[in-house]
């Protein structure tokens, strides 16, 4: 699910097909709610091991008012789902569990996707001139606190991490000002020999599959914090994404180095603030769906229940996480479901 074009980073590690093999079994719960607009719950169970990974999924969302609902039947749609993704085949298979059916589709290299959709004329700025934003950064602040705070969460002993990210912008066209705030708790558990076992598959599928769709893999770093959430709180941003929610990539590092452990559970909240200089000034969201959405979620008067309401808040919970001996073998779309 992503508003913008968002690439869904996966692990396991790379060992040989058809012998039994390290493997990850998680299975987790997930809620993101947006302000005046929705809540999507998620439950979901993956297994991985060698070069596959399968999950299964449970989605609901509860929409509000017409764009709600409007979501609800296009970019949220509930239902029991799945994903079976096989590097070596290189294809990714989407299940639909109650028509038990599936469909599979190539992995595709992302440059070369990039390069088909210029030529065909099918990329976001086709025809339109690019030019340099007025958004200027007065301050960007990345910190973490190690609160002290400690409890038991699903069997796992966790200790509580606060990391808060401050983004205080001007547009030198209008005048507008705002500040943009991300906090996010995060609870850890102690690194154990299962769970620095089950790191190590997920990085190490993560990294094969950005190999496989053609991007990078110098630059990836795990981010418990997951950096795919910063390009959702982006596309919600009220200047649609200018205000560059970045910091020193040497001073986040140190930062981030001080959340120690797994994490089990990443509470999020985002909270755009901006000032409008003039009554009329709008931001700007583009068309579609996403665009209006969005737009929506800015533009209309929030109850007085939701009055200091983040605009998009995002819960993750591990309920259940074992790294032993899976067959890679085992790790297909069910049996008796047909291919469309």
């Amino acid at each position: 699910m992503t508003m913008k074009k968002i690439i869904a980073f996966i692990g396991i590690a790379i060992l040989a097909v058809g012998s039994a093999s390290a493997g990850v079994t998680k299975s987790q719960k997930s809620e993101i709610t947006f302000k005046g607009f929705g809540t999507m719950t998620s439950s979901s169970t993956e297994m991985l091991a060698a070069d596959r990974k399968l999950s299964d999924n449970n989605i609901e969302f509860e929409g509000k008012g017409l764009l709600g609902g409007l979501a609800g039947k296009t970019m949220f749609r509930s239902g029991h789902t799945g994903d079976f993704i096989d590097l070596t085949a290189m294809t990714t298979a989407q299940i639909d569990h109650k028509k038990k059916t599936y469909t599979v589709t190539p992995i595709e290299k992302w440059t070369e996707t990039q390069k088909e959709a210029q030529n065909t004329g099918q990329t976001e700025d086709t025809g339109t001139e690019k030019k340099e934003s007025p958004i200027r950064i007065v301050k960007s602040e990345f910190k973490v606190e190690d609160t002290g705070e400690s409890k038991t969460i699903n069997g796992f002993a966790c200790k509580k991490y606060l990391a808060l990210w401050t983004v205080e912008w001007e547009n030198i066209e209008t005048g507008d000002k705002g500040t943009d705030k991300l906090e996010t708790a995060t609870w850890t558990t102690p690194m154990t020999n299962d769970l620095a076992a089950a790191q190590a598959e997920e990085m190490a599928f993560s990294q094969s599959y950005l190999k496989a769709v053609g991007l990078d893999t110098k630059d990836f770093q795990k981010d418990v914090l997951g950096t795919q959430w910063l390009g959702l709180l982006a596309a919600f941003d009220p200047i649609n994404g200018q205000s560059q929610m970045t910091v020193d990539s040497e001073k986040l590092a140190s930062e981030m180095s001080k959340i120690q452990g797994y994490p089990i559970v990443i509470d999020g909240k985002y909270f755009p603030m901006p000032k409008f200089k003039k009554a009329e000034s709008e931001p700007s969201t583009g068309g579609g769906i996403a665009g209006k959405v969005i737009g929506g979620l800015f533009k209309k008067k929030a109850k007085p229940e939701e009055e200091n309401a983040p605009a998009v808040a995002f819960y993750t919970e591990i309920t259940a996480l074992s790294a032993s001996a899976l067959d890679p073998a085992s790790i297909q779309v069910p049996a008796g479901y047909k291919q469309k």
